[in-house]
């Protein structure tokens, strides 16, 4: 909560996320995929489109570990 005006967009959808146990999930991650995604391009993509590609890039980093 300290950094949710700093961090808005990020906040939003990580709250999607977190109520996932603990276990099964690595908050870092998820902000450093956030974090790729947004870019420069932070002020141009929806949140919705944000979700989507936070779900779609964490699915194609899972096929290509499974792959290996």
């Amino acid at each position: 909560k300290v950094h949710k005006q700093e961090y808005s967009l990020i906040f939003q959808v990580t709250r999607d996320y977190l109520p996932i146990p603990g276990a099964e999930v690595n908050v870092k991650r998820l902000f450093n995929i956030i974090r790729e995604i947004l870019g420069l391009r932070r002020t141009l993509i929806s949140i919705e489109t944000l979700r989507a590609l936070v779900l779609l890039k964490d699915y194609i980093r899972r096929e290509v570990a499974r792959q290996v």
